[in-house]
């Protein structure tokens, strides 16, 4: 039987105040809102654990994107202005002082699968248990180089984090106490790289997702709610834009400080032991941005690559709606590692379908199959309560496939190996109902034969 923890807020820690971060917008259009408020939905009533509709192909023609690759000029700029800017290695600086990331097997949650393989966060730190930090997206080298599933010779999964209400920069009560209302407040995001080449000893470092600007870099507001990796480029979405990273700009901090930036030539990123830089952005076409009306462009809950073709990799992408979500497919390029786009940036979606599933977080499509995570459909709604993965193929109809850990997010599949990779956000407290098992943060991955 697992230990029972007890779970308090993390210890308070002396800091600078934090620096303002460069995208202080919160949602700005009433589809990302929409999508926000909805993003824990019960399912429709599945006798037999399968759905009564099936995934239907979608007109995809009118979903664009509009790529801005400005900010890369401003990265290569600090570069040869800062010695402290020059880029490290990601596996040389991961492998440095690293934390530590249990096995699976010595972790309180218990996942339902029989070859669950994976890890979760140190134990007992704020990664484990606290709301300073809540895991949203997921990704790894097996999706950034599928033929060999390595980066630089490692596997490294990668999570991006949005802070919560337990976070230093959260509003605070009158008290000085951090208020449960400021965890739906984005203030700053982060991306740990765990190093899983030895899956029993696997580590694990974390990098702050940062804006380039004139005279440094500031943090990046948002939720980061997805995370998919192409060649040396990470994708994440968050506040109506696809965030691009590239993980041969990652700067090593030299300061341990709660500041954001260069000062006096130390590097710091808020406690986080570097900074990645954002280099490029797309955005939704037109005024509305994204939503999940009629005519919208989806808005993304959760993404991953389809390599089911090497001349036609994809980002494929799920959005958060009731009763049906969208899933869009939208064209790589393996020659940039880019999202391939015409000669004045613009990116077209190549394939569309409606899926019978509310609020999927995360999605994974390989040809005409379907992977999901989503609430249980004897869910409520209601933090807490199960959340099952779910597969289907096209103008088949969505069934269950097990249950999961609480607040599953995202999904990613790694085609070296022929595994699905699932990652949830739920801390381990005594209150996932009825399955207390189901408890606990981890990152797991299992094999799609049956």
């Amino acid at each position: 039987m697992a230990a029972v923890l007890t779970v308090g807020a993390p210890a308070a820690t002396s800091q600078e105040p934090p620096s303002v971060a460069a995208d202080s917008a919160r949602y700005a259009h009433d589809g990302e809102q929409r999508a926000f408020r909805d993003e824990q939905l019960p399912q429709s009533a599945m006798p037999g654990d399968r759905s009564k509709g099936v995934i239907t192909p979608i007109g995809h023609q009118g979903f664009r994107l509009q790529y801005d690759g400005s900010a890369l000029g401003r990265v290569n700029a600090l570069e040869r202005r800062y010695r402290a800017l020059r880029p490290v290695s990601l596996t040389s600086w991961l492998n440095t002082r690293a934390y530590s990331a249990p096995h699976l097997s010595r972790c309180p949650t218990r996942v339902p699968l029989a070859d669950a393989d994976g890890f979760c966060w140190q134990r007992g730190s704020s990664d484990d248990l606290g709301w300073a930090y809540v895991p949203q997206g997921l990704t790894g080298s097996g999706e950034a180089e599928p033929r060999s599933g390595l980066w630089q010779g490692r596997s490294i999964v990668a999570a991006s984090w949005a802070s919560s209400y337990s976070h230093p920069s959260a509003p605070r009560s009158p008290n000085n106490r951090p208020w449960r209302g400021a965890k739906q407040v984005d203030h700053f995001m982060k991306v740990s790289f765990t190093d899983v080449t030895d899956r029993g000893r696997a580590r694990y470092r974390s990098a702050l997702l940062v804006a380039p600007q004139r005279n440094g870099f500031a943090a990046l507001k948002g939720h980061g709610d997805t995370l998919s990796w192409y060649g040396p480029h990470l994708f994440l979405y968050s506040n109506e834009r696809l965030r691009v990273f590239d993980v041969r700009h990652l700067w090593a901090t030299t300061a341990a400080s709660g500041r954001v930036g260069v000062h006096r030539g130390a590097v710091s990123a808020s406690w986080q032991q570097a900074a990645l830089p954002q280099v490029a952005e797309y955005s939704f076409i037109g005024r509305r941005g994204c939503g999940s009306g009629s005519g919208e462009t989806p808005c993304f809950s959760g993404a991953s690559i389809d390599h089911g073709s090497a001349l036609s990799p994809s980002l494929v992408t799920v959005e958060t709606s009731r009763p049906t979500s969208r899933v869009v497919r939208w064209p790589l390029s393996p020659t940039n590692h880019l999202l391939r786009s015409d000669s004045r940036g613009l990116v077209r979606a190549t394939a569309g379908y409606r899926v019978p599933l509310a609020g999927p977080q995360g999605v994974v499509q390989l040809e005409d199959q379907f992977y999901f995570s989503a609430m249980c459909p004897d869910a409520r709604r209601r933090f807490g309560e199960p959340y099952c993965l779910y597969r289907g193929s096209n103008n088949g109809p969505v069934r269950v496939w097990s249950r999961t850990p609480a607040a599953a997010e995202n999904l990613f599949y790694w085609p070296a190996t022929e595994r699905l990779w699932v990652s949830n956000e739920s801390p381990y407290r005594k209150y996932v109902r009825p399955h207390p098992e189901l408890n606990g943060r981890v990152v797991y991955n299992v094999s799609l034969e049956d």
